[in-house]
């Protein structure tokens, strides 16, 4: 926010309290039934189940979509149009929202992968094809939240269909970039562009290069 008062724009906050969880459990659920789909179109493609090519946490997801009716998805996608359409009209009056890219400074490669009760759990649902059980809520809600804890903001424009970009404007104290994201009004990227050229030039993130640490 700073930069941006700095590259003279007015900055105001905002509240969206209507992207709260139901909104999240409607993306989710749709990205289970997408993930399905491609499932069953690679499987035809290729003249046999893909299912052991996939990651695990990938199966899990593919049969809970399958097992996801037709009518629950389409009524969760009325609800995620109906959000978008209320979320542009509201933030149409701003060049740009401004927003997280990720909750939390980058992580280890590796350190998302589920560990100890996390994982036996997933490896139940996979090996036994429990997945039926993520039918009860508060499962659903518990994968739901580890899932998206570190990125469940980019899932809002990925709904709405509006311009974003990403923007490197910030690095931590171990010189780990921590950037926001812009999301502007549907067509016109010109604008979002012309910000992020000039916060790139008020940050300097073109001379910055995070520390290169290689495995031994």
């Amino acid at each position: 926010m700073a930069l941006a008062r700095e590259g003279g724009h007015t900055v105001e906050e905002i509240d969206l309290p209507y992207i709260d969880r139901d909104f999240m459990a409607d993306f989710c659920k749709t990205v289970a039934a997408t993930v399905a789909g491609m499932m069953r179109l690679e499987g035809a493609r290729v003249g046999r189940s893909v299912a052991g090519d996939l990651e695990r946490a990938t199966r899990v997801i593919g049969r809970f979509g399958e097992i996801a009716s037709a009518g629950e998805i389409y009524a969760g996608l009325q609800r995620l149009h109906a959000t978008s359409r209320r979320l542009i009209t509201e933030t149409a009056q701003y060049d740009a929202v401004l927003m997280p890219i990720i909750a939390h400074p980058p992580l280890a490669c590796g350190a998302m992968d589920p560990k100890g009760a996390d994982e036996f759990v997933e490896n139940m649902l996979d090996r036994l094809h429990l997945t039926r059980l993520l039918r009860f809520k508060p499962l659903l809600g518990q994968l739901m939240d580890k899932s998206l804890w570190f990125t469940h903001w980019p899932a809002i424009q990925n709904v709405s269909g509006q311009p974003s970009i990403a923007l490197p404007v910030h690095v931590t104290e171990a010189g780990l970039p921590l950037g926001i994201q812009a999301a502007g009004r549907p067509g016109d990227e010109e604008t979002l562009l012309s910000f992020a050229a000039q916060m790139e030039k008020i940050s300097g993130w073109l001379t910055r290069r995070a520390p290169l640490k290689a495995p031994a």
